[in-house]
């Protein structure tokens, strides 16, 4: 569902006032004012500000103006671990600064009473743990980093500034070869990824009319069966542009010398054409450049053109259970030929003065009992043997794409919208040749140092 544009308005308006930009009681900008600072219409203004009313995180005084109602406080973006001890009073603790991709609320109730348990089991070591910091610089001096290789690869955590699983050994008991994943598993990693978990994807759907996926079957297979002779649009939303492409043969990574590459121009438009057909029959659904709202969307109520839409196994703040008792379905993910399991890792700098302190934090996070409920709060898949859901999900090598900072921003300022003006029929076959200029003349820029702001 796509959200409109005073709902967008709300929706910004409200976290600002959550983190405290306009404490109780005082005065927000006016109508005229709020337009001309988000651009858009008094009209906008006006009914974002109506459901502000609603949400009573305003009020508004006639001949006045709008009043916060929020007992809002600025965001808390660090926090701090140290066992029964209050942070920084024990002067020989050795301190740990972390950072973590996770910062959702459901997420934070498997992240805050382990980061807790570390603490209270380790009385040497404290925690000053950086939820999904976007500021994040090589500069910074973090330990441990926790997330997905490509989140560390944003991040500048590349290998090359990291411990290896080898070099770790003289600090802990680094034997992962019993569990699903080991850090050789991780592509481009150079074994300085440690994994803990990993993330597969499936179909959420309300409607009996869709099927399982065929073997080998990728998602344009899968949408084109279900169009052919289908009295209603399929209505499959795609919720990744990288990982659809990926999916139907299209690779942009050069995997021998981890750069961008434009992939064979035959295939690139044959797929192109393939989903623009879908696009445009209201069969496949891509909201690129929109913002959707994806707990409404996963609520698959009627009517919305998305019957059936990707869904991370760590999507959604409601468990399996809760979906299937609403009448809901989970589909296996239409893979084709390949396997898109994320891994989830840790990372190890080698700047870090308590590299054993930093294996003991890992190693924690692989104990039975933080693995189990790490899966019971949906933040990953169990690598423990015998925990994955279905262990068939682990029989290819995982695809984690730790790719370089440009690679992803190519990828999102040039790939998905040039793909997306080629659905909306903007594009024709020189789509391929304006891809690779576009990308060639980003790359070059980016190498002579100018700096874009990342997505």
């Amino acid at each position: 569902m796509i959200k409109q544009k005073h709902q967008q308005l709300f929706d910004l308006l409200r976290k600002e006032l959550r983190d405290g930009t306009w404490p109780e009681g005082s005065k927000l900008p006016s109508l005229k004012e709020l337009s001309e600072q988000y651009s858009v219409s008094i009209n906008v203004a006006s009914k974002a500000v109506e459901l502000l009313t609603d949400a009573r995180l305003v009020t508004i005084k006639k001949g006045s103006g709008i009043y916060s109602a929020s007992s809002g406080r600025p965001a808390i973006v660090e926090f701090k671990y140290s066992g029964e001890r209050l942070y920084g009073c024990y002067r020989c603790a050795k301190r740990l600064h972390v950072l973590l991709e996770d910062y959702l609320d459901w997420q934070l109730e498997f992240w805050n009473p382990f980061f807790e348990r570390v603490s209270m089991e380790n009385p040497d070591i404290e925690l000053s743990v950086s939820y999904h910091r976007r500021d994040v610089s090589k500069s910074d001096s973090f330990d441990l980093v926790f997330g997905s290789p490509s989140f560390l690869y944003r991040k500048g955590f590349t290998p090359e500034d990291l411990f290896d699983s080898f070099s770790l050994k003289k600090y802990g008991d680094l034997s992962l070869s019993d569990f699903l994943l080991s850090p050789e598993a991780i592509p481009l990693g150079n074994n300085a990824y440690l994994p803990y978990g990993f993330l597969y994807y499936r179909l959420l759907t309300a409607d009996s009319a869709f099927s399982e996926p065929l073997h080998g079957e990728n998602v344009l297979d899968y949408i084109e069966r279900h169009a052919a002779g289908a009295d209603q649009p399929v209505g499959y939303a795609i919720e990744n542009c990288e990982r659809f492409l990926q999916n139907c043969g299209l690779s942009f990574l050069s995997a021998e010398e981890s750069v961008f590459r434009m992939p064979d121009r035959e295939l690139l438009l044959t797929v192109f054409s393939r989903a623009r057909t879908l696009y445009q029959a209201g069969h496949l659904i891509f909201p690129h450049g929109r913002v959707s709202d994806y707990d409404e969307i996963y609520k698959m109520r009627r009517p919305q053109p998305i019957r059936i839409t990707e869904y991370g196994s760590n999507r959604g703040n409601e468990p399996d259970e809760v979906l299937l008792q609403r009448g809901l379905r989970l589909l296996k993910y239409p893979a084709g030929k390949n396997h898109h399991q994320i891994a989830m890792t840790c990372a190890i700098h080698r700047d870090t003065l308590f590299p054993e302190e930093c294996c003991r934090v890992f190693l924690c996070l692989l104990q039975k009992k933080s693995q189990q409920e790490m899966r019971k709060k949906r933040v990953a898949e169990s690598i423990l043997p015998g925990g994955a859901r279905n262990p068939l999900q682990l029989q290819a090598m995982v695809i984690s794409s730790p790719l370089p900072a440009y690679f992803d921003e190519m990828i999102n300022y040039i790939v998905n919208w040039e793909f997306f003006y080629y659905l909306e029929g903007r594009r024709n076959e020189n789509v391929y040749t304006l891809i690779k200029n576009k990308a060639e003349h980003f790359l070059k820029q980016k190498q002579k140092g100018q700096g874009v702001e990342p997505c």
